[in-house]
């Protein structure tokens, strides 16, 4: 390998490494924060003052919280779930800020089980978002979502909502990793106008830090920077240490990569000062990689060479194996600008096989999961057996008691009973149906009027006029045959003009009809086409995505999907006062499946039956003739999320 390209290799491998460290950090913090009061279940009063020194312990001696959180499970008794739930979390932080994520997973997936089996919500919210971070370092992205996603829905579940803001961050790091930055701000601006994001100024602080990394790669150089100094003075002002030294990280690589090797030396060292005040062992190493590139890329060798070193030391005492590829990796570089080949691909080789050795972990934890799965359905199976068999015996004894009191008129009332209740659940039943077929008819009916009432309004106000025109014109052509030939010429090409709109205004009405671009291009062409004209007003901003649409639909559903997005688009841009729109299309080999999310003023879902609905009853009329479903998630000032599912036949 030529010096250039290693070089160019390892500050291209450190730009990546700074988002999912960040990452690792926003998610210890939220895993190690104290319990909320409104959570659904607390730990054990006894281990409360034990656990907020740990908490904080993790960040300071890793080590040595995890010493005391297995003194804990040592002591604790068998009923105290809460509490042995949170000591295998702080002991998988520990090996977390270690960078021994294997063990952390290890814990986090024997804490997860735990908290599982007694609905624990917050914790269960918390380990899953724990989980979410580790795989996003691991870059095993879909696993991350996954879990990220769990953990939403169980901050959720356990009325801890302002909790999702740090989640909500890890997602926009997510999509940052997969170089889809647009979303990934979308996330970050998202995670930072959440209503509880003043009162956490460490988490507010890491945001800030990520949307520079944004800035800078989409090489927004001004806003970048003053989002760090924003950051920096947030850390300064709580003395979150941690969050100061990874913006000075960030702000030296920034430079690093722009070759202000002066400005990155300087930056880097003082994120050194600050890491070994506050003795961040793993911090102070990540930012001597820092000073070991600038260092080479000035040619100092014996300098860089003393800080690669250093970092391969502690790599080796921390059990780091990022620290370890960074180190074999700095070795190398320095050894082939030594002009040392041999010890330069001995370094390379040692870099490859730490990698190797990290894929490999990613690997086995993806095995871990499966069986971890594995054995929470076998309890599952084996707690609703023995419920099974609790029942019987419950039922049997029941039954025996009965029969010994009044056998026969017990059960023939009994009898009379279930009969004459099934006879009226069935009456019911069939009620019921007939109720929801009048309701799903008068919805069609109504549907097809309103549309016949807007063709027939499109006609009438815009055809209508445009031939009366031509046929005033015509006229004027017939009866008065002594007009000038300025002023017929004239009058014919007014005429000519309106025939002309006549034909574009039939044109229109017939697009909106059965557009031709649906038969041509498909779902996927006529999406693209409805985006495009929604842009060019400059009022709304939308956005889509397709999967699985590579095939035509049927005829009826794709037209279905057609009116329904027409409609979603129209009461977006008339009621919801939303400045964007994002709709996404996927298909499988069973389902249709269509998302749409605005972020407008939304509204209160008992609107929906109060008729105030925005045209949602013929969209549900739609959907429903179809065997679909739609499901309508809003709140006023949080935007809109209409979700459709329609089986494919």
């Amino acid at each position: 390998m030529k010096r250039s390209e290693i070089l160019k290799n390892s500050r291209f491998r450190y730009r990546l490494s700074i988002p999912a460290f960040v990452l690792l950090v926003i998610g210890l913090l939220l895993a190690c924060q104290p319990e909320d009061k409104d959570a659904n279940v607390l730990p054990g009063e006894r281990y409360k003052t034990e656990f907020e020194a740990i908490r904080k312990m993790v960040y300071e001696n890793p080590s040595l919280a995890r010493e005391k959180s297995k003194k804990i499970i040592s002591s604790i008794s068998n009923n105290d779930q809460q509490s042995k739930i949170l000591s295998l979390k702080y002991i998988g932080s520990s090996y977390a800020f270690e960078t021994n994520y294997f063990e952390a997973i290890k814990y986090y997936k024997q804490a997860l089980l735990l908290a599982e089996n007694i609905n624990f919500y917050f914790e269960i919210a918390n380990l899953n978002n724990n989980l979410g971070t580790i795989y996003n370092e691991f870059g095993n992205y879909p696993s991350a979502y996954i879990y990220f996603v769990k953990a939403l829905k169980n901050y959720d579940l356990a009325g801890t909502i302002e909790k999702k803001t740090g989640t909500l961050n890890n997602i926009g790091l997510t999509y940052l990793n997969l170089d889809k930055k647009d979303k990934a701000l979308y996330y970050f601006q998202k995670a930072l106008n959440s209503s509880n994001i003043s009162k956490d100024t460490i988490l507010t602080a890491t945001i800030l830090n990520n949307i520079a990394i944004c800035n800078f790669s989409k090489k927004q150089l001004k806003s970048g920077l003053n989002n760090l100094h924003r950051s920096i003075q947030l850390s300064q002002k709580v003395k979150n240490i941690y969050g100061e030294c990874v913006s000075y990280q960030i702000l030296g690589n920034m430079y690093l990569e722009r070759n202000a090797f002066s400005k990155s030396l300087d930056i880097y060292k003082k994120s050194v000062g600050i890491a070994k005040n506050a003795n961040l062992i793993h911090l102070l190493s990540v930012s001597e990689v820092g000073i070991a590139r600038v260092l080479l890329a000035q040619g100092h060798l014996s300098e860089a060479m003393m800080y690669a070193k250093r970092v391969a030391s502690v790599a080796e005492d921390r059990a780091s194996q990022s620290l370890k590829a960074d180190a074999h990796q700095l070795l190398s570089s320095i050894y082939e600008k030594n002009g040392n080949s041999q010890l330069a691909l001995k370094e390379y080789r040692n870099y490859v096989r730490m990698k190797e050795e990290i894929n490999s972990n990613t690997v086995v934890n993806q095995v871990y999961d499966v069986e971890v799965d594995y054995l929470n359905q076998l309890t599952g199976m084996q707690r609703l057996e023995l419920e099974k068999k609790q029942l019987s015996i419950d039922n049997r004894n029941i039954w025996l008691l009965l029969l010994a009191i009044v056998f026969i008129m017990i059960v023939g009332g009994l009898y009379l009973s279930y009969r004459y209740h099934k006879s009226k659940e069935k009456l019911k039943l069939q009620e019921t149906i007939i109720e929801l077929t009048k309701k799903k008819s008068h919805a069609a009916l109504e549907a097809e009027i309103r549309e016949r009432k807007r063709i027939g309004r499109e006609i009438h106000d815009s055809l209508g006029y445009l031939l009366s025109l031509a046929g005033l014109n015509a006229s004027v052509l017939e009866k008065k045959t002594d007009l000038p030939e300025t002023k017929k010429s004239e009058i014919l090409s007014a005429l000519i003009q309106s025939i002309n709109e006549a034909f574009d205004e039939v044109r229109n009405i017939s697009h909106n009809l059965t557009p031709s671009l649906l038969s041509e291009q498909g779902l996927a062409g006529t999406l693209k086409n409805i985006a495009d004209r929604v842009n060019q007003t400059h009022q709304l901003k939308m956005s889509y995505d397709t999967f699985g649409l590579e095939q035509k639909l049927d005829d009826v559903v794709e037209n279905i999907l057609y009116r329904t997005i027409q409609e979603i688009v129209n009461n977006t841009i008339k009621h919801a006062e939303a400045t964007e729109l994002f709709i996404q299309v996927t298909k499988d080999q069973n389902v249709v499946t269509l998302m749409a999310e605005d972020n407008g003023k939304g509204f209160e879902i008992t609107s929906l039956k109060e008729g105030s609905n925005f045209g949602l009853t013929h969209i549900r009329s739609w959907v429903e003739n179809l065997s679909g479903s739609i499901h309508v998630d809003s709140k006023l000032k949080r935007g809109t999320i209409t979700s459709i599912l329609i089986p494919i036949r």
